[in-house]
């Protein structure tokens, strides 16, 4: 029963007090679209570091007198290891072709001789070979005399890596600022709420009211105002989604081979939830002078 009316007292002053929490849902709902954006940015990152990751991709760069005789061997030996899936023999043509391609000053480089793109061997590892077997393998190819190089992408990988982790330390951060944006905002705007309702909240108090009769109404006030300003944060960002997916997936498609990704439902109902449990904090905290009559 006091929590039912609890809930009738909360919708009355939601009703009530709407200009005031209209103002407090607006700002907020900037500080939540700034951590949505983050987040959304954080797991695209992620989802491209778990592809790229598994990809398990070695380049081996031929050295320039290789014989066709030496490359032969040296394919018939990748072939038979067991963690190689596929060998893929790219000529020093076919590079440049490629390059040319991909690139946008096409016209500019296409003078360039193809001595220039050295001829490789493109090398598909079985998925979850452990690194430690890359690295092994990789030394092991060194050691020809027709390899001059060859690429196993992990610097690539250990930048990539690095980002991430230094894009989950500024999302957490800026989810830190953004709890405390909701505890100091929610907080004064029901400071004010109480202020309008002292004559009220003095009377139930004369006839016996408890404090936690009192504070419930405005508990979910405030959990109210965090949860919508989330909501609100969510409906900009997935509107904005929809407007720029289509050109965002083009250009992800042809340099990284993946489509935008939206924030995943458990991202979303975390975001829905922090939202409510900030706002009703925010709430209970700044009540706690108020309720000595």
């Amino acid at each position: 029963m006091d929590w039912k009316s609890a809930f009738t007292r909360a919708r009355r002053g939601l009703r009530e007090e709407r200009r005031l929490y209209l103002v407090a849902v607006s700002s907020l709902s900037v500080a939540f679209l700034c951590l949505a954006v983050a987040l959304l940015f954080m797991q695209n990152l992620g989802a491209l570091g778990e592809r790229w990751g598994q990809s398990n991709h070695l380049s081996v760069y031929l050295a320039d007198n290789a014989s066709d005789t030496d490359v032969a061997q040296l394919r018939v030996v990748l072939e038979a290891l067991p963690e190689v899936e596929q060998v893929q023999s790219v000529s020093s043509e076919q590079a440049r072709a490629e390059f040319i391609a991909q690139s946008t000053m096409g016209e500019e480089l296409s003078t360039l001789p193809a001595d220039v793109f050295p001829a490789s061997l493109e090398i598909e590892v079985a998925s979850g070979t452990p690194v430690q077997r890359l690295e092994s393998l990789s030394q092991r190819l060194g050691s020809f005399g027709s390899v001059a190089e060859v690429e196993t992408y992990s610097s690539f990988f250990e930048r990539l890596h690095s980002l991430l982790s230094a894009g989950r330390g500024l999302a957490m951060g800026l989810a830190l600022l953004v709890s405390l944006c909701v505890l100091a905002v929610v907080g004064n705007t029901i400071r004010l709420a109480v202020a309008r309702r002292t004559r009220e909240i003095e009377v139930m108090k004369l006839c016996g009211a408890t404090d936690s009769f009192v504070r419930r109404p405005f508990v979910l006030e405030g959990a109210f105002q965090g949860s919508m300003s989330a909501f609100l944060a969510l409906l900009l960002l997935s509107a904005a989604f929809l407007v720029l997916r289509e050109r965002a997936d083009d250009m992800l498609t042809a340099l990284m081979g993946m489509r935008l990704l939206f924030l995943s439902p458990l991202a979303m109902l975390g975001l829905l939830f922090g939202g409510a449990l900030a706002g009703a904090v925010g709430s209970a905290l700044s009540l706690r002078r108020y309720l000595v009559v």
